[in-house]
């Protein structure tokens, strides 16, 4: 038996015994591998879903509370004794603002008492690189960053900080070749666009004009939503049918500074008046054509046109006035005859200083033929009467010029401020008109774009 095992141990035997060992430990050692793999994988998988799912903790640190004390008033009261025993005059405390509007606040009084605030911001822990919030990329509401808006006004783009928004709402505007109440509708909502594109720093105002003016508040306001929904509602109410459209009354008068205008249509001498006196450095405008404002004519001119009437008057005085109806006589006899139509001409009013110009003009009348002798001259025959020129009537380019030179002086220049910048747009406007405003902008460093229609 002994020696069985033996030779069981040796040779083949121990060979196969081997083998089965190696086996046996290949197995074993998969097994466990396995089992490790399967572990790890489980394990990871739920750790990286874990930490997906999770909750990110959020820490919210309270507002400090800083407490001021009173300051202490020992040396104030010291030195207003000495200016009271001094015989300089006294000085007042002031705040001023050293910005682009040349504010100068009040006087702040405040009694010395504990003031408790919490303003200062909440902040989150957040994950992430960067540099912070707040690198200086402005200069305060008002100043260099938030107070400036980028502006589209109907493909111009400007900007401003204080912006006045200047549309014709003139009967005009409302003609069938531009779209009649239905293009104005997509001009006033193209305008809510811009305002609602302003930022809260912006200072604006809007003003309506034809042959009057209006504006939506008597002084700039910051734009906020409420005011920029304000703004929208006011101009809402303009030209919604060609029956109610224009505006004859409005709360902007001339100014006394200024050339003197008596009357006319399309008064974008009021708009742009409103615009200097509320400060602005950016106007922008929308008309569909020439302002024509009535000027005022100085004497000279007033004699130059009375001259030019009276030799009119002279160079016709020899031609008879036309006559109705026929000679005298019986029955059918040369009383009666053929009618034609003749032009008579009515006498213009006197013309006085102070008042606008009004011509004559002709009127056509029915009257008989003549058989008697030597018969009246048809109003063909008569020189037509001198008509004054646009130039004498109306303001032109050089007295629109002329006028804001006047305002700019009195409220921009002595105030150490630039004049404002002034972009025009032509709603479907004439060449008269876009030129009139194509120079208006281009005097006052601003640009102009015809629109056909919208």
């Amino acid at each position: 038996m002994k020696m069985g095992l033996g030779i069981l141990q040796t040779g083949i035997g121990y060979y196969k015994l081997q083998l089965q060992r190696r086996k046996l430990l290949t197995i074993c050692v998969s097994a466990a591998l396995g089992v490790h793999v399967m572990g790890l994988l489980a394990f990871g998988s739920y750790v990286v879903i874990s930490t997906l799912i999770q909750e990110k903790t959020v820490f919210v640190t309270p507002p400090p509370i800083k407490t001021y004390e009173p300051r202490k008033l020992e040396h104030k009261v010291k030195v207003q004794k000495r200016q009271r025993s001094s015989s300089r005059p006294q000085v007042t405390p002031r705040m001023v603002a050293t910005r682009l509007t040349d504010l100068t606040l009040p006087e702040i009084k405040v009694d010395p008492k504990v003031i408790k605030t919490s303003f200062q911001p909440q902040f989150k822990a957040v994950t992430g690189m960067g540099l912070g919030v707040g690198l200086g990329t402005g200069f305060g509401i008002g100043g260099f960053g938030e107070g400036v808006s980028e502006i589209d006004f109907f493909g111009l783009r400007a900007k401003g900080e204080r912006v006045m928004v200047c549309v014709d709402v003139s009967g005009s505007m409302v003609e069938d070749e531009r779209g009649g109440p239905k293009g104005f509708l997509r001009v006033k909502q193209r305008v809510g666009k811009v305002i609602d594109a302003l930022r809260e720093g912006t200072m604006f105002n809007v003003v309506v004009f034809g042959d009057a003016a209006q504006t939506f508040k008597d002084e700039m306001l910051p734009a906020t939503g409420a005011f920029k929904n304000d703004a929208k509602l006011f101009v809402e109410p303009y030209n919604t049918t060609q029956e109610q459209s224009g505006l004859t009354s409005g709360n902007v008068q001339g100014a006394n500074m200024g050339l003197k205008a008596l009357g006319g249509t399309t008064r974008l001498d009021l708009a742009l008046t409103a615009a200097f006196q509320n400060g602005a450095d950016t106007i922008l405008i929308i008309s569909d054509g020439i302002p024509r404002v009535l000027k005022e004519m100085t004497p000279e001119q007033l004699a130059t046109w009375n001259a030019i009437l009276e030799k009119w008057k002279q160079d016709n005085a020899k031609q008879e006035t036309v006559q109705g109806g026929g000679g005298g006589g019986t029955g059918g006899g040369e009383g009666g005859g053929e009618t034609h139509e003749e032009k008579v001409w009515v006498e213009p009013k006197p013309f006085k200083e102070g008042q606008p110009a009004s011509p004559g003009h002709w009127v056509t009348r029915r009257v008989r033929d003549g058989r008697r002798g030597g018969g009246n001259r048809r109003a063909s025959d008569v020189q037509p009467m001198p008509q004054m020129p646009d130039s004498m009537r109306y303001w032109t380019l050089q007295d629109f010029i002329k006028h804001f030179g006047l305002l700019n002086d009195e409220l921009y220049a002595k105030k150490g401020k630039k004049p404002p910048v002034v972009h025009c747009i032509g709603y479907a406007i004439d060449k008269e008109g876009g030129d009139f405003l194509r120079d208006l902008a281009k005097h006052y460093g601003g640009n102009y774009r015809r629109v056909a229609s919208l």
